[in-house]
C-alpha cells in the first residue's frame, strides 16, 4: 500500500473580536481573497494574479458608469424645443460625456 503524503497543517490567524470586522472589510475593499490580502499585508508582495473578484470601488464606479449612460439615454430621447433648452441639453450632455471620461480612467479604461 502506498503511502499518502500528509498536508502540512494550514497557519491559521483569529483577530481579536474588536479587529475582526475592520479586517473583513479591509479584505472585502481591497477585492482578494483572505489568505491573499494577508500574503500581502506581511509581505507586501502584490497578488499572483488578480483579484478574483473587483474591490468595492470599482464596483461602485462601474455602477455610476451605467447609470450614467442610463441617464444619458433618457436624455437622449427627451424632446427639446427652444434655444435654451437646446443649450442646456448640450451642457447636460457634455457633462455626462464628462463624467463617462473621468469614471473610465478611474476604472483604468483611458479612452
Amino acid at each position: 500500500m502506498t503511502e499518502k503524503k500528509k498536508r502540512r497543517a494550514p497557519i491559521s490567524y483569529r483577530p481579536p473580536e474588536i479587529l475582526r470586522k475592520e479586517l473583513l472589510a479591509r479584505i472585502e475593499k481591497s477585492g482578494l481573497s483572505v489568505n491573499a490580502f494577508i500574503t500581502q499585508a506581511i509581505f507586501g508582495n502584490l497578488p499572483p494574479r488578480q483579484s478574483r473578484r473587483p474591490s468595492v470601488a470599482t464596483q461602485d464606479l462601474a455602477r455610476l458608469l451605467a447609470e450614467a449612460a442610463k441617464l444619458r439615454g433618457q436624455l437622449e430621447t427627451l424632446p427639446v424645443d427652444g434655444e435654451r433648452q437646446v443649450q442646456l441639453h448640450e451642457q447636460a450632455m457634455a457633462v455626462l460625456t464628462d463624467i463617462r471620461t473621468l469614471l473610465m480612467q478611474a476604472l483604468g479604461r483611458e479612452r
